[in-house]
């Protein structure tokens, strides 16, 4: 009877390291989607392949594609990007055209280095943080500089030195390497200004 009982929980203490060991070795990663304009972006792609197909975002994608931007972007283990629309890249009216020149490469490094924070950063944590901090919230973007956000009217907005202000319009969209959030303005970080 003694060893029955023992043989029994022996059994149970396996089962129970089985299950408990398989938690942490599982390999199958669920995929994330989320619908934005018509686009589906997806955890299992890439910032760039997320944003290749939304038109909304075509100039974003075209300052990914110079080499240096995205090398600096794929060196991180973890990112959040705040991705600027197009509509944020026309209130360069002026620069549109002249920001992808090779001229203008470091220019546009910093300005597209100041959207992204390292980790992983969506939007209940920020207005939970902003909450906390009692109303911009600050994060040190890979350009270095400090990028605020803070909360007007239930939206969050970014905010950058000079005072000014970028709508955050969409929120917590998954890539390979964290988050996205889409942008309808654009801050410039000093080194831009």
């Amino acid at each position: 009877m003694k060893l029955k009982k023992y043989t029994f929980l022996l059994l149970l203490v396996f089962i129970g390291n089985t299950i408990t060991a398989q938690k942490y070795t599982k390999t199958d990663n669920q995929t994330v989607t989320k619908e934005w304009k018509g686009n589906t972006f997806s955890s299992s792609k890439t910032l760039i392949e997320n944003i290749s197909e939304a038109s909304d975002l075509s100039s974003l994608k075209r300052a990914l594609n110079k080499k240096t931007i995205n090398n600096l972007l794929e060196a991180e283990e973890m990112i959040t990007v705040f991705a600027i629309s197009n509509n944020g890249f026309s209130e360069l009216q002026t620069k549109h055209d002249s920001i992808f020149d090779a001229s203008k490469a470091k220019q546009l490094t910093a300005i597209i280095t100041y959207h992204v924070v390292p980790g992983r950063v969506d939007s209940h944590s920020i207005k939970k943080e902003v909450e906390r901090k009692g109303g911009t919230v600050y994060y040190t973007t890979l350009q270095g500089e400090k990028l605020g956000i803070k909360e007007e009217n239930g939206q969050l907005l970014l905010v950058d030195t000079k005072g000014n202000t970028s709508v955050i319009s969409a929120t917590d969209f998954y890539h390979k390497n964290g988050f996205f959030h889409i942008v309808d303005g654009i801050v410039l970080p000093k080194a831009a200004e």
